[in-house]
C-alpha cells in the first residue's frame, strides 16, 4: 500500500474547522455523475494509487481548491457579501506535499512528516473588506460563510467525483492487499528495510511509528492547548534538539528505504491497474 490515500476535503476544511454548516444549499441536484465527474473520479483514483506523477497530484489539489473558492464567492454574493476567492496556493501546499517518488524529496523532507507547510498569504483587499464591516454584519458574514463553504465543498466533491474515487480506490486497494504478488513484495520491502537499518512491516507501518514519535516531540515543543501559527512553530522546532534529532532520523529512514519502496511501489501500481482495468 502506497499510503497515498487521503480525502481531499480534509485539506480544504482546515481553513474553516469548527464552523458548522448554516444550512445553505448552493449546488444543483441531478442524478448520476456527469461524464466530467466520472473522468475526474478515475483521475483521482490513479492519483491515490500513485499511478500519476506528483505534478498531476498537485494540479488536482489546486483545481479542487480553486473550484471551491469560486463557488464560495458566488454563494457569498447571493447573500449580499463580497468574498474574494483565495489563491489556491493559500489553501494547498503542493510544494511540500509528500512525494514518495522523489529521492531529492526524501533527502530534504523525509516522508513529509516534519514538514511545516507554506501557504500564500491572504490578500490585503480581503482583510480590508472585513475590517470595514460592522459587528452585526461581520457576524452575518461568518454565518453565511460557514454555509457557503460547506455547500461549495460538497458541490466540488460531487463535480470531481471525490467520494466515488475514494470508494473505488478502497475497493481495488483491498484486492491488491490480498494479492499474493503484493504480499510477496511487502515481505521483500520488509527485508530490504531491515537490512537498511529500519525494520518495519511496511512503509506505512514505518511512517505510522515515526508519526507517533513526532507527535510526542511536537507536544513538548508547543506545550498546552494553544495552537501556534506554522511559522512560529517552525522557528521553535528549529531550536529544539529533540525536533532536530527526529528530523534527521526521518530523513535517514526515508533515504535508506527509498530503493526498497520504489520496487514495492512499482509492484503495487502494476497490480492495482490490472484490477482497476479489469473492472472498468
Amino acid at each position: 500500500m502506497l499510503g497515498r490515500h487521503r480525502t481531499r476535503t480534509v485539506v480544504l476544511t482546515v481553513v474553516v474547522a469548527a464552523m458548522a454548516a448554516a444550512g445553505f444549499a448552493f449546488y444543483p441536484s441531478h442524478g448520476g455523475p456527469t461524464p466530467r465527474a466520472a473522468a475526474n473520479t478515475r483521475r483521482f483514483v490513479l492519483i491515490l494509487a500513485g499511478a500519476s506523477g506528483q505534478s498531476e497530484s498537485g494540479k488536482f489539489d489546486l483545481e479542487v481548491a480553486a473550484r471551491t473558492e469560486s463557488l464560495t464567492s458566488a454563494c457569498m454574493k447571493s447573500h449580499g457579501f463580497r468574498y474574494l476567492p483565495r489563491n489556491p496556493h493559500s489553501v494547498v501546499d503542493v510544494e511540500d506535499a509528500s512525494d514518495f517518488s522523489s529521492l531529492d524529496y526524501a533527502r530534504k523532507h523525509g516522508f513529509g512528516i516534519s514538514v511545516f507547510p507554506h501557504f500564500a498569504p491572504e490578500t490585503t483587499a480581503a482583510k480590508s473588506y472585513l475590517k470595514n464591516l460592522s459587528a452585526a454584519s461581520l457576524k452575518a458574514y461568518d454565518a453565511a460563510l460557514a454555509g457557503c463553504v460547506d455547500s461549495s465543498q460538497r458541490t466540488t466533491e460531487k463535480q470531481y467525483g471525490i467520494p466515488e474515487a475514494n470508494s473505488e480506490w478502497a475497493r481495488v486497494d483491498d484486492e491488491v492487499q490480498h494479492d499474493r504478488r503484493y504480499r510477496s513484495a511487502l515481505e521483500t520491502w520488509s527485508s530490504c528495510a531491515a537490512a537498511a537499518g529500519h525494520p518495519a512491516r511496511s512503509r506505512l507501518a514505518l511512517i505510522t511509528a515515526l508519526r507517533k514519535q513526532y507527535t510526542s516531540v511536537m507536544a513538548g515543543i508547543q506545550g498546552g492547548d494553544h495552537v501556534l501559527p506554522q511559522d512560529k512553530l517552525a522557528a521553535l522546532a528549529a531550536q529544539s534538539p529533540a525536533w532536530r534529532t527526529f528530523h534527521r532520523s526521518e530523513l535517514d529512514a526515508a533515504v535508506a528505504t527509498f530503493p526498497c519502496s520504489q520496487t514495492a511501489d512499482r509492484t503495487y501500481v502494476s497490480i492495482f491497474l490490472q484490477y482497476l482495468n479489469r473492472e472498468s
